[in-house]
């Protein structure tokens, strides 16, 4: 096996890899709640909201920076 078919793969394998991170893990960022200002449930609500908006962030971030890899892996292989 050549470098250029183990970039290939290697390219296939991350673009798959990142693919799929952000089908599943990229929906849109949810809307705080807004209902009663300073109550304890819109409180706690909206801080569960931002916390899993976080989390989309943090999956959204590392489903591109694998999907880039895989770019500069395929990059890599066309110059070997």
């Amino acid at each position: 096996m050549t470098g250029e078919h183990i970039a290939g793969l290697c390219s296939a394998a991350l673009g798959a890899l990142g693919t799929a991170i952000l089908f599943f893990k990229s929906y849109s960022l949810q809307p705080s709640q807004g209902a009663v200002w300073n109550s304890a449930a819109v409180t706690h609500e909206n801080e569960r909201i931002k916390d899993a908006n976080a989390s989309r962030l943090r999956w959204q971030r590392w489903g591109v920076l694998i999907l880039g890899s895989s770019f500069i892996a395929q990059a890599i292989g066309c110059f070997l």
